[in-house]
C-alpha cells in the first residue's frame, strides 16, 4: 500500500483525494479554510497532509488556511523537513505499545485491515504508518514488522544498517557506503552548529565499478533511497539506462534522446549501466556516444532537483579507460565505489536464499556449518573465470540445472520433493559451460586482467587453457559422482546381505528318515514287483 495521495502537486490531478478534502474545508469556494472546518475534518487533513494540524500556526495566515498554503504544504522539501521533525519525537516505547495494540492476536505484522480499524490511534501517535507505509515496508510484503517500524523511527543510520545487513557479502563496499553517509551527515551537523563547512557543491555523482553480477543495480536502489532520506534528492526514483537508450542512429537525435532520460530521472538517480560503451563507436562506424556524454556532462553541473544524481557503472578496467578518455566526466564525479567479486561462501549463501525465495530448499548436508559443504563444492566445481564473469548470476545457472536434476529424480521415483541435494548441485555444475572470450576489446577474465590489446595467439591459448580447466573440473565431478554411486551401491549390498543373514534358516531333514518314493518318468516302466 502506497501513500494515499502524492505530495507532488504535478501529480495531484491523477489523485483527486486532496481536492476532495479541500472541497470539505472550503465548501463556499472562498479560497481559504477557517479553523472550525480544519477541526471538523482534522482526520482527513492529517491523512493527506500529515502534521499540518500541529503546524497550523506556521502555515496559516491570519488564522486562515489558504488554498496555496494547503497545496504547497505537500511539496517534497516541506515533507522531508516534517518527516525529520516527527521522527525525532517518536518514542520507541510508545511505538511498541501501538504496534502490540493494533496487531491481531496470532499475527506478527501490521496489515492494511489493522490500520483501518485503528486509524484514529495511528494518526495520533504515528501517522507515517499510513502516509509512508510503502517506505516502512522494506520487503514489499504489504505488511510492516516491528523491525521495519523500529528502523523507520530510528533514523537513517538504523535504516541503512538494516538495508545493508540484508545484502550478502560486499563488506568492503558496505564500509564505503557507510563512510559516504557519515561524511554527508557530519557536514550537515557542522553547518547546523554554525561552522562554514562547504558541502559537495551538489556533486554527488558516482562510479560503480565491478564485474557483472555483483549487485550494482541493487546497491543503486539503496543509494537512491539513501539520497532521498538525507535530503539530497526529492525522490528515490532510479532510472536505469544503457547505451541504446541514450544514443540514436542519426545526427541530431542523440542529445534529445539523452535529455529525455535526464528529465525522467530529474528528482532521483540516473543509473548508466555499462557506461564505458558510450565512448565506443557503433558497428556502423558512427560515434554518437560522444554527443550523449556531452549532454550528460551539461546536466551534471546542475544541483540535485534540477538534474538527477548520476551513477556510471561498468567493469573496473573499462571504467578507468572511460574516465581517462573523458576528463570532463572525471572532474564532475566525486565518489567511486568498488564492488568486489563474491567468494564461494557468498555464492553458497546467495544460492540458498535464491532457492528459498523460489519455494525450494537445500539439504541439511549443504547448509550445515555455515554452508561449508556447498561453499567447497562451488569452489571446486566452477571455474574462477566463470565466477568472476557471472558472480551472482552463476547461482541462477546452478539453481536452474539443479532443479532439472531434482525434477528427473521426482519423475523417476513418482514422489514430489522440493529439496535440492548435493547430487543435484554436482550435476548442475557439470552443465555450466566455460566462459566465452570477451570480444569488445576487454579482457576475458571479467575485467581484472590486462586489457584487450593484440596477441591473438595468446588469447587463443588462454581460451584453450580455460577449456582444459573446465574439462578437468568435469572429470573430477564425474569421479566424485561415481564414488558416491559406488558408495551408495555398496551400502545397499551390505544392507541386503545383513537382511539375508537375519532370516531364519530352513530346518535340515532328519538323518535316516524314510523318504517318499519318487515317481518314475512317464516313459519308464515301473520296477518289477511294484
Amino acid at each position: 500500500m502506497g501513500p494515499l495521495t502524492p505530495r507532488n502537486p504535478r501529480l495531484r490531478a491523477k489523485y483527486p483525494y486532496n481536492d476532495m478534502v479541500w472541497k470539505k474545508l472550503d465548501p463556499e469556494t472562498k479560497g481559504f479554510a477557517e479553523i472550525k472546518q480544519v477541526i471538523k475534518y482534522a482526520d482527513d487533513v492529517e491523512m493527506c497532509c500529515p502534521g499540518l494540524v500541529d503546524r497550523f500556526q506556521e502555515v496559516a495566515t491570519n488564522g486562515k488556511l489558504t488554498k496555496d498554503a494547503f497545496d504547497n504544504y505537500g511539496k517534497p522539501t516541506d515533507r522531508a523537513k516534517h518527516r525529520a521533525k516527527r521522527a525525532k519525537r517518536h518514542d520507541l516505547g510508545e511505538l511498541r505499545q501501538l504496534f502490540d495494540t493494533i496487531v491481531k492476536a496470532g499475527e506478527k505484522d501490521i496489515k492494511l485491515a489493522d490500520l483501518v480499524r485503528h486509524k484514529r490511534e495511528v494518526n495520533r501517535i504515528c501517522p507515517e504508518l499510513i502516509t509512508e507505509f510503502s517506505d516502512i515496508d522494506q520487503d514489499n510484503s504489504c505488511s510492516v514488522s516491528w523491525d521495519e517500524l523500529r528502523v523507520f523511527a530510528g533514523g537513517t543510520d538504523d535504516w541503512l544498517k538494516f538495508q545493508l545487513q540484508n545484502i550478502i557479502g560486499l563488506d568492503g563496499l558496505k564500509d564505503q557506503i557507510h563512510q559516504f553517509h557519515q561524511s554527508i551527515s557530519l557536514d550537515k551537523k557542522r553547518q547546523a552548529a554554525g561552522f562554514d563547512v562547504k558541502d559537495a557543491g551538489g556533486k554527488y555523482h558516482m562510479i560503480f565499478q565491478g564485474n557483472p553480477g555483483t549487485g550494482k543495480t541493487t546497491m543503486g536502489r539503496v543509494v537512491a533511497a539513501l539520497l532521498k532520506r538525507i535530503g539530497i534528492t526529492a525522490s528515490d526514483l532510479l532510472v536505469e539506462v544503457q547505451r541504446d537508450q541514450l544514443v540514436a542512429g542519426y545526427v541530431g537525435q542523440t542529445a534529445p534522446k539523452t535529455q529525455e532520460k535526464i528529465d525522467e530521472a530529474r528528482e532521483g538517480v540516473l543509473f548508466v549501466d555499462e557506461a564505458y560503451r558510450l565512448s565506443q563507436g557503433s558497428k556502423s562506424g558512427s560515434d554518437y556516444g560522444k554527443e550523449a556524454i556531452e549532454t550528460l556532462m551539461g546536466a551534471m553541473t546542475a544541483p540535485p532537483g534540477e538534474a538527477p544524481v548520476m551513477v556510471f557503472a561498468g567493469y573496473p578496467n573499462d571504467m578507468a579507460s572511460f574516465m581517462q578518455a573523458n576528463s570532463g566526466l572525471y572532474r564532475r564525479i566525486a565518489y567511486t565505489f568498488d564492488f568486489e567479486d563474491y567468494t564461494p561462501l557468498d555464492l553458497a549463501k546467495i544460492l540458498g536464499k535464491m532457492a528459498q525465495g523460489k519455494g525450494f530448499g537445500l539439504s541439511a548436508e549443504l547448509t550445515s556449518n555455515n554452508f561449508e559443504v556447498l561453499s567447497r563444492m562451488i569452489e571446486e566445481g566452477t571455474l574462477p573465470e566463470a565466477r568472476a564473469l557471472m558472480n551472482g548470476g552463476i547461482c541462477e545457472r546452478i539453481f536452474t540445472f539443479a532443479k532439472q536434476s531434482l525434477d528427473g529424480r521426482c519423475q523417476a521415483s513418482g514422489q514430489v520433493s522440493v529439496e535440492i541435494t548435493a547430487e543435484d548441485i554436482t550435476m548442475a555444475m557439470t552443465r555450466i559451460p566455460p566462459p566465452p572470450r570477451r570480444d569488445d576489446g576487454g579482457c576475458d577474465d571479467g575485467g581484472r586482467g590486462g586489457g584487450g590489446g593484440g596477441g591473438g595467439g595468446d588469447e587463443q591459448l588462454r581460451h584453450e587453457l580455460t577449456n582444459v580447466k573446465q574439462q578437468l573440473i568435469l572429470v573430477k565431478q564425474q569421479l566424485r559422482t561415481a564414488r558416491a554411486d559406488s558408495s551408495r551401491l555398496k551400502g545397499e549390498l551390505d544392507r541386503t546381505k545383513a537382511l539375508l543373514a537375519s532370516r531364519p534358516a530352513a530346518p535340515p531333514s532328519a538323518a535316516g528318515a524314510p523318504q517318499a518314493p519318487q515317481a518314475p518318468p512317464a516313459n519308464q516302466a515301473p520296477p518289477a514287483g511294484a
